[in-house]
């Protein structure tokens, strides 16, 4: 059996709905299940800002170590630790985009959203290099306090509380553009976000210095149950994980030992089955893909 067909007789009996593109860089071999549909990326999007912070960076715009004072109205909820700490704390530029990635900081991500320009700065960036199906829309904050169906509005203590409460009794509003399949949304496909890491997997994302700082991030990632589950002990994983509702996502590099190169993968799952199991399936394919790889090269 060819990879693709592996993976779609594992996924036949998930009463989900997958968005799957895996590469082997080498080869060239793909598994393309829905590759081009669009998907709600949740924390997935901090990638393409990632990416974006870089390509600043390495054309002088933005310097990673300027500190940056967080303040109270700046205070995001949902996943990361800034949030924690008291007012006034001032971590540089890299310490947040290590942060939004590695514990998948909310608040870290919408600072670094303002410092490259806001959503269309990071949009626009991905449609230049031709990775037409990315498309972001949103903040952290604006992403949830719509899934909690509270419309965007400035930050205040009470409203903070009032999206946390909403979200930890599972109040989601399903009809909220955030679970919609639309381009005024944080939308991608599998097959888009796949090609964003090829890119910066092969050094050709900027440069290859830019591109290997990048990687660097992604390896120090703290969340590994899904793209890294059940792979080896000594995986060598770079991925950025992503959750919202019933939503499960993951997509990365992985790297095959003995030589064997290495493939891209992103997995955009949704449905209700996956409520209190959506690690799985995601770990299940890397799995699959990986094994593959490893017998076959």
């Amino acid at each position: 059996m060819t990879l693709q067909q592996k993976i779609e007789s594992y996924i036949r009996d998930i009463d989900a709905t997958f968005g799957i593109y895996i590469k082997h860089l080498g080869t060239q071999e793909e598994v393309n299940i829905e590759g081009n549909r669009l998907f709600q990326m949740a924390s997935v999007f901090k990638v393409p800002i990632l990416a974006t912070l870089y390509e600043k960076v390495y054309k002088g715009e933005i310097d990673l170590h300027e500190r940056v004072k967080l303040l109270e109205e700046d205070f995001v909820p949902g996943s990361g630790v800034f949030q924690e700490m008291e007012y006034g704390i001032e971590p540089t530029i890299k310490d947040l985009a290590t942060m939004m990635i590695i514990v998948s900081d909310n608040l870290a991500t919408d600072k670094v959203m303002s410092i490259v320009g806001g959503a269309n700065s990071v949009q626009e960036k991905m449609h230049q290099i031709g990775l037409n199906n990315i498309y972001i829309k949103h903040t952290c904050w604006e992403l949830l306090s719509l899934s909690a169906g509270i419309p965007p509005q400035p930050y205040s203590l009470e409203l903070f509380n009032e999206i946390i409460q909403r979200l930890i009794e599972g109040e989601y509003d399903w009809d909220s553009i955030v679970f919609q399949e639309s381009t005024d949304n944080n939308v991608s496909s599998a097959k888009d976000m796949s090609l964003l890491l090829e890119k910066i997997a092969l050094g050709e994302f900027v440069s290859t210095e830019c591109s290997r700082e990048i990687r660097e991030i992604l390896f120090k990632q703290h969340f590994q149950q899904r793209i890294g589950g059940l792979l080896p002990r000594n995986k060598k994983v770079a991925n950025k994980t992503g959750s919202l509702g019933t939503m499960f996502n993951d997509a990365g590099i992985v790297y095959l030992p003995h030589n064997k190169g290495e493939f891209v993968i992103t997995v955009y799952s949704t449905g209700g089955s996956l409520e209190y199991k959506g690690d799985e399936p995601i770990a299940h394919i890397a799995e699959i893909a990986y094994q593959y790889f490893m017998d076959c090269l």
